[in-house]
Parts: structure tokens; C-alpha cells; sequence
């Protein structure tokens, strides 16, 4: 929860009105003709070809407007302000169109992207109606609304079918007041993204920018819900989240343990967009009251147990022991009427995890199966022979079944992988067939994301290089 990127962006901090009405998924005219704009003007999170046929579609009818003013200006500022993944969809978001026009909502307080501070906005606006004048956008629109209604109906069957709304209330003990959205970016690829806006004359709402990057073979979008569900259960949790943290001194009261865990993950961290310890700490409340869910609603102790090493192996390492605290939570319900009640025991939690952090990555780590060798002995060597045409790699354990192997930073004209055959010597080691060039660097990554021990810990990340001689 990832040729699928999660831009989790932490704007959820009040709280959802689940039971006001139904959640009904959509594709949005605004999200669709953003995307298409930066699509044409090369911005790589938003020019992804998952969706084959939307993708050929869009290149045909928009190749002769890829010169368009927009186009030069969304280049212009996105080299200069920073402008892409949820900066790109908090601008279509914060639109509204009537009668053939787009314009910036009105705001009783404003939650436009920082990032379009110091662009001419108004600019923007009146450019994206040329463009949609000129290339008569609606019509390009109309003409997918059969694609659309089909991933609409998808959604709402495969993920939004036994989701229970009403778990919420009753695990976090409060009502809500903001309504909520979701939002199938039919052209966005893989990005998932969290708006939030705040409309003059109405409730808040917090939209759910869901990317579409599954298809069957006719080019249906489909949406697993193992895959889906989970973050749709992830986004919700953060409004009741998030908030709690700003209350009643807990930011002070959390901020030296938090710091400390945080700069022994902050790698990790910083690797998925969590840039300060206290969207650490929001994020694995968050991700722990997902298994609770999943825990609450049935869900099989495979898919749970899957969900935690998910988790772990982003470095939230103490996951186990922070669902295990969500548990008490949830039988001293007397005691702790709320989820804000039940915060000085997450602020205890945190303090006394903090000088245990450094035993519990090392014993992590020590747990972890490593690549011991290579036959033949092709790692980093500068004069491997191009004709060998097998290679076996070594693990330090017995390894399960699965196996992710990714093409590395050179490109796939340097994966010289061309077959697994399978495991070997009781499953700790794995035969490759290789296809190499003479005088040529190759480079390939062996992944946690499936490589894992028997007992379930991800392989440390491996990378491999050599050159053919």
C-alpha cells in the first residue's frame, strides 16, 4: 500500500460524518482535464500508462493542444514552484465549474496547496478554460462516460460493499461533522490523494483521489479489495486521528520521544513523504487502528498478520505492540469512552518506546534474511564472462515461496535477468536464467516486497551489479 505511490497527505484533522450519506464514487470532470494538462506537460506522476487505452485516447485527441499556453505555464512553474502529486489534484479539487466555466472556490479558510502560493492562480484558471474551450473538453469527457460509469460500479461492488461506515464512531467514540468523497482519478495511474477543502457556505469535505491502475484484459478497471479497501480504511482513520495530536499539550508532551524514534527511522520515513515525527506518530496510529478494523470486521489472520509485516517492514516496527494497546483500548471501554480519553496512554506508549528503539531495530535487522553469495561470483565484479547463462543466489535462511526482483537504476536495457527457474537447496537459494552482452553493466534489485524468511521477514533490500567483460 509500489509501482502504485501513496501521497498520504496528512490533511484530515477533524472528524467524518459517515452516517449522513451514502459514499458513491465518481470521476470528476476537474480531476480528468488537470490531469490531462500536466499529463501533456511531462509531469511524470501524472503520465503513467497503466490505463492503456484512456492513455491512447488522451495522446490522440490532445496531441495538437500540447503546445497550448498551459501547457508552457504549468512547465514554467513546476520547475519553479515545486508543482506535482497532491499540489497538482488540491488545485482540481478547489474548483468549481458552472456554466462552462472553472473558477476557485471561496473559502472560509483557505487549504489551497502551499506550493501555488506564488503562482498567478487566476492565470492558471483562465488558461484551463481556454483549454477547455479549444479542445472541447466535455466532449472528450462525454465520450469515456460509459468507462467511467463501469469503474464507478466496479468501485462501489468490489471495495465499498461490506465497508462498515458505522465502525468508526464506535471505536473512536465521537460523532462526525465533515462529509467525505471519493474520486477515481481515471488518468492519474497509480497516485492516491487526501484533499481537503473548505467551502464558504458548507461543511468541510475531505476528497479521496483514488488512482485507477488495474485492468482486466478488455480494459475494465478493476479494483481489489485487499489492495483498495485497505487504504480507503487508512484515509478514513486520519480524521480521527490527526487532530488529537494538536490538543491539550500532547504535541509537547510527545515531541522528545517522537524525535527520537523518529531519527532513527527517518530514512524510511522520508522515503515515503513522512517528513517529521509528528506525521510519524499520526501515521502509525493510523495504520494500527486499520487492523483494528480489520481485526473488528472479520477479515481472515492471514490478511491481518500480512497487514502488520506490510507495516513493519515500512519501519513501523512496533506496530504489534501498538495494536495490542488499541486492543486495551477497546475492552476498557468504560475507562476510555474516547479514542482522545485514551491519548495519555499513547503519549506513555510512545515515551517508554523511545529508549527501546535502537534494541528493536537490531533485533529487526538481525531477523531479516540477507543475500550471503552469488555462484558464479558475478557481485560487483568489473570482467563477469557475457556467455554464463545461469545464476544461483544464496540466502543466509530458509526463504518462502515468493520472490520481487526489480529492474535497477540503470534501465531494462541492464536487467539481465531472463528466467526464474525457482528455489533450490531447501528453499535458500534461488536459480536465475541470465542473457548478457559483452562489455555491458547490469543491474538488478532483489526486494523485500515478496523475498521473505520462512518465518516472514522481508529480505534487506539487495542490490547487484557486475559488468561483462
Amino acid at each position: 500500500m509500489i509501482k502504485k505511490f501513496l501521497v498520504l497527505t496528512i490533511l484530515f484533522v477533524s472528524i467524518l460524518n459517515f452516517s449522513q450519506e451514502k459514499l458513491e464514487p465518481k470521476v470528476d470532470e476537474r480531476v480528468e482535464i488537470v490531469s490531462v494538462v500536466f499529463r501533456l506537460a511531462g509531469a511524470e506522476e501524472y503520465s503513467q500508462n497503466d490505463n492503456k487505452k484512456y492513455v491512447a485516447d488522451i495522446n490522440t485527441y490532445f496531441d495538437a493542444y500540447k503546445n497550448s499556453e498551459i501547457i508552457e505555464f504549468i512547465k514554467e512553474n513546476r520547475n519553479k514552484n515545486g508543482l506535482g502529486y497532491d499540489a497538482v489534484m488540491s488545485m482540481a479539487l478547489h474548483l468549481s465549474f458552472k456554466n462552462g466555466k472553472f473558477s476557485l472556490i471561496k473559502e472560509k479558510e483557505n487549504s489551497l496547496d502551499k506550493r501555488w502560493e506564488k503562482v498567478d492562480t487566476k492565470r492558471f484558471v483562465s488558461l484551463l478554460n481556454q483549454f477547455y474551450e479549444k479542445t472541447d473538453f466535455q466532449k472528450f469527457f462525454d465520450n469515456h462516460a460509459e468507462e467511467y460509469k463501469k469503474a464507478e460500479i466496479e468501485y462501489q461492488t468490489s471495495v465499498l460493499s461490506d465497508f462498515n461506515q458505522d465502525w468508526y464512531s464506535k471505536f473512536y467514540g465521537k460523532k462526525a461533522n465533515e462529509d467525505y468523497k471519493i474520486i477515481l482519478g481515471y488518468g492519474n495511474g497509480g497516485g492516491n490523494y487526501g484533499i481537503k477543502i473548505h467551502p464558504e457556505k458548507t461543511k468541510t469535505i475531505v476528497n479521496a483521489v483514488v488512482g485507477v491502475w488495474s485492468f482486466d484484459k478488455n480494459g475494465n478497471a478493476k479494483f481489489d479489495k485487499n489492495e483498495f479497501q485497505p487504504l480507503l480504511i487508512h484515509e478514513f482513520n486520519h480524521s480521527f486521528v490527526n487532530y488529537i495530536l494538536d490538543i491539550n499539550g500532547n504535541t509537547l508532551k510527545l515531541e522528545n520521544s517522537g524525535k527520537i524514534i523518529y531519527e532513527l527511522v527517518k530514512k524510511d520515513m522520508e522515503s515515503q513523504a513522512y517528513g517529521n515525527w509528528e506525521t510519524m506518530i499520526n501515521e502509525s496510529l493510523v495504520r494500527a487502528a486499520v487492523v483494528r478494523y480489520m481485526i473488528d470486521n472479520k477479515y481472515s489472520q492471514k490478511d491481518i498478520d500480512e497487514e502488520i509485516f506490510i507495516q513493519e517492514k515500512r519501519k513501523f516496527l512496533w506496530m504489534k505492540e501498538l495494536v495490542d494497546l488499541l486492543g486495551m483500548y477497546q475492552n476498557n471501554r468504560k475507562k476510555y469512552p474516547s479514542f482522545e480519553s485514551f491519548y495519555p496512554e499513547i503519549i506513555s506508549f510512545y515515551n517508554k518506546l523511545a529508549p527501546r528503539m535502537k534494541t528493536i531495530i537490531a533485533d529487526y535487522e538481525q531477523k531479516q534474511p540477507k543475500v550471503q553469495s552469488i555462484s558464479p561470483d558475478v557481485w560487483n565484479k568489473n570482467d563477469v564472462d557475457p556467455a554464463i547463462q545461469e545464476i544461483m543466489i544464496y540466502f543466509d535462511r530458509e526463504m518462502a515461496e515468493g520472490v520481487s526482483i526489480s529492474i535497477g537504476s540503470t534501465g531494462k536495457e541492464h536487467f539481465p535477468l531472463k528466467k526464474l527457474v525457482g528455489f533450490v537447496n531447501d528453499h535458500t537459494g534461488i536459480t536465475l536464467l541470465t542473457e548478457m552482452k559483452p562489455n555491458t553493466e547490469y543491474e538488478f534489485v532483489l526486494t523485500g516486497n515478496k523475498f521473505k524468511s520462512k518465518e516472514g521477514y522481508p529480505l534487506k533490500e539487495t542490490v547487484i551489479k557486475f559488468k561483462t567483460k
